[in-house]
C-alpha cells in the first residue's frame, strides 16, 4: 500500500476519535491553599498583652513581615478551587514594643450568625 495514501487514512481516523473541543473533556482543578491555615482555638487564646514569642507558640510566625512596620504581623489564608476563591481568612496582631497591644480578626462572618434559632 502507498505510504502517503496509509497516513492520510490514519490522521483521517485520528480525527474522528478526537473531541470536537477541548472545553468537552472532564478535567479536574486542585485546590489551591495560599498561606498558613488558623485555627479558631490559637486566634481566640491570642491576647494584648502577650509576647512575640508567645504568639509564635499559638500562631506561627506571619509568613511575609513587612520590613518597614515590625509592629505588625498579617496572617493571610486563602483556599481557591476552580479559580473561586471559597475560603478567605485574615489576622493581624499589632504589638507595641514586644508586647501584643490588639489583634483584628478580618475573618468574614456568615450571614446566619449571631441570630438565635428558636
Amino acid at each position: 500500500m502507498n505510504k502517503p495514501l496509509m497516513c492520510l487514512g490514519m490522521v483521517l481516523l485520528a480525527a474522528g476519535c478526537t473531541p470536537k473541543t477541548v472545553e468537552q473533556l472532564p478535567y479536574y482543578k486542585l485546590p489551591v491553599v495560599q498561606g498558613m491555615p488558623l485555627d479558631a482555638e490559637a486566634v481566640a487564646a491570642v491576647r494584648p498583652g502577650m509576647t512575640r514569642e508567645q504568639v509564635q507558640l499559638y500562631i506561627g510566625t506571619p509568613l511575609l513581615r513587612p520590613l518597614f512596620r515590625n509592629d505588625r504581623w498579617d496572617y493571610v489564608y486563602e483556599r481557591t478551587r476552580g479559580g473561586k476563591v471559597k475560603e478567605t481568612r485574615t489576622l493581624t496582631v499589632y504589638f507595641q514594643g514586644n508586647m501584643v497591644s490588639r489583634v483584628e480578626d478580618g475573618t468574614p462572618k456568615p450571614a446566619n450568625e449571631g441570630v438565635q434559632q428558636p
